[in-house]
């Protein structure tokens, strides 16, 4: 109890800001780095489909089938045809979580020691595997064993080094020791 009372009072307002980091990335980054490292993903899904040999459909209806029910108990033959509600679905699901992910990650790219790059590759998978153990189990349980887990791994650090890459180029803000949000 008294360590909660004791980080609770350090949140005091004459407190905030002592934490900030000299420098920060603007959120607009970490948005862009997201949309950018999702789009990657995009095309390594787009490429596994083929590769497979269940056509481009087929991880496109994975994802929509998070939001579009009727796909959730499909067999696989359904789930590699085209269907723009899953693709619309697709679209919406993932370009969120790139985006919001992206921006998680500018934000907390500044506290972090050492090479953006290099926490890109392990924060960005991190972030993804996180939103999907979370999101997954809740919203389309069936998907689960279609996932391709090295070509669903190979995405999620191309993601993580595109989003990193663009992220770590972005001009940073001064912080200061008030510094405002990003």
């Amino acid at each position: 109890m008294r360590r909660w009372k004791q980080w609770v009072q350090s949140l005091a307002m004459e407190e905030v800001g002592t934490a900030w980091p000299a420098e920060i990335v603007p959120y607009r980054a970490g948005i862009r780095g997201g949309l950018a490292g999702g789009g990657v993903m995009v095309g390594i899904a787009l490429a596994y489909g083929l590769l497979s040999g269940r056509g481009i459909w087929f991880p496109v209806n994975l994802i929509g089938a998070v939001l579009i029910r009727e796909l959730q108990g499909a067999p696989p033959e359904v789930l590699a045809r085209f269907h723009l509600p899953a693709l619309l679905a697709r679209l919406l699901i993932h370009g969120l979580l790139s985006a919001l992910l992206g921006a998680l990650y500018g934000l907390i790219l500044p506290t972090l020691p050492g090479s953006p790059l290099a926490w890109a590759v392990i924060v960005g998978p991190l972030l993804w595997l996180a939103a999907t153990f979370a999101i997954l189990p809740i919203f389309n349980p069936v998907m689960a064993p279609y996932v391709d887990w090295p070509s669903f791994a190979l995405a999620h650090v191309a993601y993580g080094l595109t989003m990193g890459f663009i992220v770590a180029r972005a001009a940073r803000r001064p912080g200061g020791s008030h510094g405002s949000a990003p």
